[in-house]
């Protein structure tokens, strides 16, 4: 699988956007991607001049010196009219292969998803990989790969193991499970699977995958596919939907929609 064309990270100037650009930053060095600044603004009735385009030009500005001071050299900035949302999809349609990175603001309350949220939006309907953050890190280290053992587990997890790579970090293969047999089968069979340049660790954890992928807060990174983000199973709760919006980690949610490279 490609790697990523274009890093696109959307920021607000909060600490939430603040500490998205510095991951966006650590993969950016660690991989010569390009990186695209997206500020959102639209003029506010309750704050005259708040968010219009001297802002979004400000705001962009400063993730830019943020992103050079970490070694980041192929910058632009996207200031947009609009809806934040949209601004992201867009800009991320605009290359092959692109990677969205946001602060996860929004995604833990429930307030935040019902009234809506641009992490909770993208979490449910964005066309692209997304890279959730939680905490700051100043590389990658660790990449938990969860599975499950489906087909769109397996999309997902070799999509992450080569971010992994690239990136410099050791991937880790992980499943949830009641039992020893049960780990084995799994991890054996998705292993079996997987276009590797190594020997890939394996891990099994007992008990429930959602709650134990949610604090699984020892990895610099977890990744999982997004199928049950969407439609009734969205509705009705998925493991997907539980660790997106209950992870402690950095969470790098792969799309694995038929069509997606």
């Amino acid at each position: 699988m490609a790697l990523y064309s274009r890093i696109v990270v959307g920021t607000d100037g909060s600490e939430a956007a603040v500490g998205a650009v510095a991951v966006a930053g650590v993969i950016a060095s660690a991989t010569g991607i390009p990186v695209s600044v997206v500020t959102a603004w639209k003029p506010s009735v309750a704050v005259p001049g708040g968010r219009e385009q001297p802002w979004a030009d400000l705001t962009a500005e400063g993730a830019d010196v943020d992103l050079t001071a970490l070694g980041v050299s192929a910058i632009d900035r996207i200031p947009v009219k609009g809806n934040a949302f949209d601004a992201l999809v867009d800009v991320a349609a605009q290359s092959e292969r692109s990677l969205i990175v946001v602060g996860a603001a929004g995604l833990g309350h429930a307030s935040s998803r019902l009234l809506g949220s641009t992490s909770n939006e993208l979490s449910h309907h964005s066309p692209v990989d997304v890279l959730f953050v939680r905490k700051p890190i100043e590389r990658f280290r660790t990449v938990a790969l969860a599975t499950d053992g489906s087909p769109t587990s397996v999309r997902a997890v070799q999509a992450g193991y080569d971010f992994a790579v690239a990136l410099g970090a050791r991937p880790v293969l992980v499943t949830v499970a009641g039992d020893f047999a049960t780990w084995h089968e799994t991890l054996t069979s998705v292993g079996s699977q997987l276009e590797t340049v190594g020997p890939l660790e394996h891990q099994g954890l007992p008990g429930e995958p959602a709650d134990v992928l949610s604090t699984a807060a020892d990895y610099d990174l977890l990744v999982i596919g997004n199928r049950g983000m969407a439609g009734i199973a969205r509705v009705l709760g998925s493991t997907a939907n539980t660790i997106t919006h209950r992870a402690t980690s950095n969470l790098l949610l792969v799309n694995t929609s038929p069509g997606t490279t």
